[in-house]
């Protein structure tokens, strides 16, 4: 087993066999603080993640989410213009952390980049199946979407993975993965 102190998505790297991330890692990793807000209002804040690339004992509980590689291509990407006109929605600063909306210096257009909002959707089943608005350089938060902290009202997402992921747990860049609840 591999204990995370620092990069929650280490454990996403097929090096590692069985990850745990524990609830201080969330605190500790000043890259990734700001994102990691949505961790610490979720009601999965103090809990400590497993991540595993082998089936577990049954005395564990049975997991959250899998992760898949994925075929998914987005029908549509939003343009800058719509990526704001999501920040703008009521569910949306409803939902975020005000330390979410603290980015310093960040510029308008950037944070525009980084919000990841369900609003774009394909069908599948008759549900909505959300998926990453952009590219890995421009997406931020993956891991609180493979870990089901955000978006665990969906079944199912398609994730992008973040550039953290991409470096730290070697996850194709621009590729969406499926992320499906058990």
């Amino acid at each position: 087993m591999t204990e995370v102190k620092k990069a929650v998505c280490l454990p996403l790297s097929r090096r590692v066999d069985v990850g745990l991330v524990s609830p201080a890692a969330w605190e500790t990793y000043d890259l990734c603080r700001r994102q990691f807000s949505w961790y610490r209002q979720s009601p999965r804040a103090g809990q400590t993640l497993v991540v595993s690339s082998l089936p577990l004992p049954d005395i564990a509980p049975a997991p959250d989410v899998v992760i898949r590689n994925g075929s998914f291509r987005p029908p549509r990407l939003p343009t800058p213009e719509e990526q704001r006109a999501l920040m703008q929605r009521a569910s949306y600063r409803e939902a975020r952390p005000e330390e979410w909306e603290n980015i310093g210096a960040v510029d308008r257009e950037e944070q525009a980049r980084w919000l990841n909002e369900p609003a774009y959707q394909v069908l599948e089943e008759g549900l909505p199946v959300p998926y990453s608005l952009g590219k890995t350089r421009t997406v931020c938060s993956a891991c609180l979407e493979f870990y089901n902290i955000i978006g665990s009202v969906f079944p199912k997402k398609y994730v992008v993975p973040c550039p953290g992921a991409v470096l730290f747990a070697g996850m194709v860049p621009n590729h969406y993965y499926e992320v499906v609840g058990t």
